[in-house]
């Protein structure tokens, strides 16, 4: 349950995913789908958790299983900006953690995201590979006494780098990210105490001792709630309300299914979700008002 980023930068390398079910109320991999995966696959060298919607995985868990077979945890977080386990935020827990700031996170930049690692090397690997591998970028070479023109090429790099422009606005937002996470776990709140007792849908579940960044707030339409997940997103959209299905799994996806010969009934937890699932609107700004309007569309729907 993830979008095709996590998967294809593996690919990138020349290797290939081994993709693990999800638990069906939280969305999130677990210690015992990838420990199954790692007593399957011998060879597994990294596990790439992902903080679906905002949710942190158990990292305490994953590690306890990960560690003593050296296997390295990248994790996916481009949802979990900022959240955490017991106050420890995500982007400490893992030897590498990735955040977006696309035009629809909890913090943007518009494009781009950030790297999180306090593995030396890790950093000093991923400063040369996100500008061409070139072993000092324009800033480097207007600070030093040499000759300020040089630079050598290292490594076969990329062109990742994030724009000036755009880090300053992402720079901007970081004192506010704390309200902005109140704003919305106030709202995520107020849907799950008004629509949790619908026995029409399931919403969305936390976990004791974590924040919840509160990207997404999805939900699953149950078989005897009378509409299919198509129709009601069709409906709420002509009512104004926008709506958007996080994900389609990438195990249904037919490069994926393809080269691995995935079959859905090897995911029945992504099955469970993805056959009903979309995510209702949530935003610091959304105000009382057109919450109250999203919450009376749902229980006129399917109440």
């Amino acid at each position: 349950m993830t979008f095709a980023a996590t998967a294809e930068v593996i690919r990138y390398l020349g290797a290939d995913p081994v993709f693990v079910d999800v638990c069906p109320q939280t969305a999130l991999m677990t210690p015992e789908s990838v420990q199954v995966a790692i007593d399957e696959n011998s060879d597994i060298k990294a596990c790439m958790p992902v903080h679906f919607g905002g949710l942190p995985c158990d990292m305490e868990g994953l590690h306890k299983i990960c560690d003593p077979q050296g296997i390295r945890i990248i994790d996916d977080a481009a949802h979990a900006f900022p959240a955490a386990i017991d106050d420890r935020p995500i982007g400490t827990w893992a030897d590498a953690s990735c955040f977006s700031f696309y035009a629809n996170k909890t913090l943007t930049t518009g494009e781009g995201g950030m790297i999180i690692t306090d593995d030396d090397d890790i950093a000093a690997h991923a400063r040369i590979m996100r500008l061409h591998g070139m072993n000092r970028d324009a800033w480097g070479r207007f600070t030093v006494e040499t000759a300020k023109w040089e630079y050598d090429l290292v490594a076969p790099g990329y062109k990742y780098n994030m724009p000036d422009i755009a880090a300053a606005l992402g720079l901007a937002q970081f004192p506010e990210a704390d309200k902005h996470c109140a704003a919305r776990t106030r709202i995520a709140n107020r849907y799950g105490a008004e629509l949790g007792d619908l026995e029409a849908i399931q919403l969305c579940q936390t976990r004791d001792g974590t924040t919840h960044a509160w990207h997404l707030f999805w939900l699953v339409l149950q078989a005897n709630c009378g509409i299919d997940r198509n129709s009601a997103i069709d409906h709420l959209q002509q009512r104004g309300i926008s709506c958007s299905v996080h994900y389609k799994p990438l195990h249904r996806m037919t490069y994926w299914a393809e080269r691995l010969n995935l079959k859905p009934d090897d995911f029945p937890g992504a099955e469970s979700i993805w056959q009903g699932c979309f995510s209702l609107p949530i935003f610091p700004c959304l105000n009382d008002s057109e919450q109250s309007f999203v919450i009376d569309e749902i229980k006129a729907l399917i109440g």
